[in-house]
Order: C-alpha cells, then sequence, then structure tokens
C-alpha cells in the first residue's frame, strides 16, 4: 500500500549501506572514548528522525563500516574495549548497590509510621471515606521522612508515599473487615509514552552522546 505524502515526508532516515550510526556501534560495544581514539571524525551524517518541539536535533552520525571493522580487528581496540566492559560493569554494580541500600533506607524510615485507626460507624465499602480523616498525617509523616532522610528525589518521594498508603491500607483493613487489604486494589501505572513510530534508537543516541 502506498503511503501518503505527509507519512513518507516523516519516515526515519535509514542509515546508507556501509555505514553505521552511533548507536550501532554502542550495540557492538564501543564507547564514546572508544569512537573518538580508534575512529575519529565521523564519515558522514543523515537526517535526524526526531523532533523536539518544531527543532530537528541534530544530524546522526555515521561511520564506515569498514573502518569499524577494520578497527574492531586491532589488539590494541580489543583490549580497551574489555577494559571498558570491565568498568561499566562495575560502574552498574556500585550503582546498584547504592540503590538497594537507599531502597532498604527508605524502606526503615517508612517503617516508622504506625497509623491508629478510630473506626467509625461507615458503611460497607466505604474505603474513600475511611481512609481520608488519615490522610493529612499521613503527609505530614511523608515530609518529616524526607526532611529527615535528605535529598529525596520526586521518584523516591512518590516510593515513599506508597510505602506509607500501604501500612495505612493495611491498618485500615485491620479496622474494617471490609477494606480491601494492599495488593487488592487493581491500579495501572502510568506508562512513559512510546517513542515515535518513525523515530529509531540511533536517533536518541546521538542526541545522548553529542
Amino acid at each position: 500500500m502506498t503511503l501518503p505524502a505527509r507519512e513518507r515526508r516523516e519516515a526515519a532516515p535509514a542509515n546508507p549501506p556501509g555505514f553505521l550510526a552511533t548507536q550501532d556501534l554502542k550495540e557492538r560495544g564501543w564507547t564514546p572514548a572508544l569512537i573518538t581514539r580508534f575512529l575519529g571524525e565521523h564519515d558522514r551524517t543523515r537526517p535526524n528522525g526526531l523532533k523536539m518541539g518544531r527543532r530537528r536535533l541534530p544530524p546522526v552520525k555515521l561511520y564506515a563500516e569498514e573502518r569499524v571493522l577494520e578497527a574492531e580487528r586491532r589488539d590494541d581496540f580489543l583490549a580497551a574495549q574489555a577494559r571498558a566492559a570491565d568498568a561499566r560493569d562495575r560502574a552498574a554494580r556500585a550503582r546498584e548497590t547504592r540503590e538497594q541500600r537507599r531502597a532498604l533506607l527508605l524502606e526503615s524510615a517508612a517503617g516508622s509510621y504506625h497509623p491508629v485507626i478510630h473506626p467509625e460507624p461507615l458503611r460497607r465499602g466505604a474505603v474513600r471515606k475511611a481512609r481520608e480523616p488519615y490522610l493529612p498525617a499521613l503527609d505530614r509523616e511523608l515530609d518529616r521522612i524526607v526532611r529527615e532522610v535528605g535529598r529525596v528525589t520526586e521518584r523516591e518521594r512518590s516510593h515513599l508515599h506508597g510505602l506509607l498508603r500501604g501500612r495505612l491500607d493495611l491498618a485500615l483493613a485491620s479496622a474494617y473487615d471490609w477494606y480491601p487489604a494492599p495488593g487488592r486494589e487493581g491500579t495501572q501505572g502510568a506508562g512513559r509514552p512510546a517513542h515515535p513510530a518513525t523515530a529509531k534508537a540511533s536517533d536518541w543516541r546521538d542526541w545522548d552522546w553529542d
């Protein structure tokens, strides 16, 4: 089926035969430092398939595949690539360790929240009415923990709020036999917007690296 003219114009540009974009190199184990050291200046560019608002992102840099293959056969490149891979692995492990420690800290801080429930004569299923009186105190507890922990990101604050909300729901479920225990109320997280259908990984990668 023939695409309309507008859709043809918006189709993501393809890499010309015999050329690799920086994203292609990344998938082969290259790093920006390796590109600079063993390839140097790029051989040509192609238009970027992405825009930021009305502004098109910088052109995608392309490298001749022949030069890439030649560099990848060099012993000094293989040694440098192995060192770069080891450095990435060490950095990933260190980041994972920091994230685990941070998660434990947040969970421990949230564990200090012990909401006291005063049951009211509510109709069965009045979940919102049962919860609402305790939300201001939950928000105050959240603010206190954030001040105490320090340097809390928005993502961590949201996670903390979820931990406190879970403890509040658990306490409410203990006070009201009809109140849904944590985990029973299905929620659907907001998904991240997908990349445009015409966008390619190499379009984003050049923007990240350059």
